[in-house]
């Protein structure tokens, strides 16, 4: 009887404990929270969202290359707050919405750019003598690297 006593007490500890500790990740974070990536998403936008640093984003995720990372995937947003410098910024799926959320679209184009295979929106935004945050985010475009020859660009 002792024994089977000992048993629960022991059981009722460590299930307690479990409930109780902040979950933590790869990194060693604390876990605020879970992200699943969308098409043309960043570690950057999405640590711009949370407030977080999107190296600790691939390190609590064991993320070998940041820069690849694919859409479905569920991310652990760890506890290590960071201030990021301007871009686009994803949209929240948990907690309080950011303060400021840039929103996109709604702007008014000076004119039109039609994307061809080799374009980079570097060279888009200086053959216009615009700043390619202004167009990202007049587009919806979430990453910088990924324009498609087709599409045609709004130029504020």
């Amino acid at each position: 009887m002792n024994v089977k006593y000992r048993l629960i007490v022991l059981l009722g500890v460590v299930l307690g404990s479990l409930i109780l500790v902040p979950r933590v990740g790869a990194g060693g974070w604390n876990v605020l929270g879970e992200h699943t990536v969308k098409v043309g998403e960043s570690l950057y936008c999405i640590g711009r969202a949370y407030g977080v640093d999107p190296w600790a984003i691939a390190t609590q995720n064991v993320i070998a290359n940041p820069s690849l990372i694919h859409p479905g995937v569920d991310l652990e947003i760890p506890d290590v707050p960071a201030t990021l410098p301007p871009g686009p910024v994803c949209v929240r799926q948990f907690g309080e919405p950011s303060p400021s959320p840039i929103s996109c679209g709604g702007c008014t184009c000076r004119t039109w750019h039609s994307v061809v295979w080799g374009n980079t929106l570097t060279q888009i935004a200086l053959t216009y003598g615009v700043d390619r945050w202004s167009i990202a985010q007049c587009n919806c475009i979430y990453n910088l690297n990924y324009i498609r020859a087709g599409d045609t660009l709004c130029i504020p």
